[in-house]
């Protein structure tokens, strides 16, 4: 099945769905741009929840959703507003869906080094992480070896301060770029995203 087969699947049983291989379907889709971000979006997203208007965060959260279905922190927003509004199927819907995509990305590996490095489809998707493991990133650098690509994030537990360094493999991303020719050099990647 491709991607739009995939996503159908996965939102009439988000609970069944294989985000995997819906994340990757996804990479090699039409769909895939993990450089193009819906700012006004984004924007709108924040105002709105900092502002505790339920209305305007959920409207924006949607609109997001609209662009990429695959938008874990959309997710989650739509999650926390529904569950606050007690609407409780709804909030479990998009609850599982954010714990599908998330559980994806943990999947591929631990963060800790180069070849447990986690799989990403977009530098958003590395802040997501950090903030659902309970770290804030205080230093990025990125890291380019053995032809694959790395953020290397370093962080703070915001609970107990404790440092750690998490690596994220960018290879789909930095892929993209190459097809698009935004970045000469820069190496394809693997369809199933797999690393070595």
């Amino acid at each position: 099945m491709d991607y739009h087969e995939l996503l159908a699947a996965a939102q009439a049983d988000p609970a069944g769905a294989d985000f995997h291989t819906l994340r990757m379907a996804y990479t090699r889709s039409d769909a895939y741009a993990p450089y193009v971000f819906n700012r006004a979006g984004v924007q709108a997203l924040n105002q709105a929840i900092h502002a505790g208007d339920l209305a305007a965060a959920l409207e924006a959260a949607h609109d997001l959703l609209a662009s990429n279905y695959l938008d874990i922190e959309a997710h989650m927003v739509a999650d926390y507003v529904h569950t606050l509004r007690g609407s409780a199927g709804q909030a479990a819907y998009h609850r599982a869906f954010a714990q599908g995509l998330i559980g994806a990305i943990l999947a591929t590996g631990d963060g800790r080094s180069q070849g447990t490095a986690f799989i990403v489809l977009s530098t958003p998707e590395e802040y997501t992480v950090l903030r659902v493991l309970g770290y804030k990133s205080t230093l990025q650098r990125l890291v380019m070896e053995d032809n694959h690509s790395y953020d290397v994030l370093h962080a703070h537990h915001t609970r107990t301060g404790q440092e750690a360094e998490f690596y994220f493999n960018i290879d789909l991303p930095f892929g993209w770029l190459q097809r698009q020719k935004f970045i000469p050099g820069a190496h394809d990647h693997d369809e199933d995203g797999g690393t070595p």
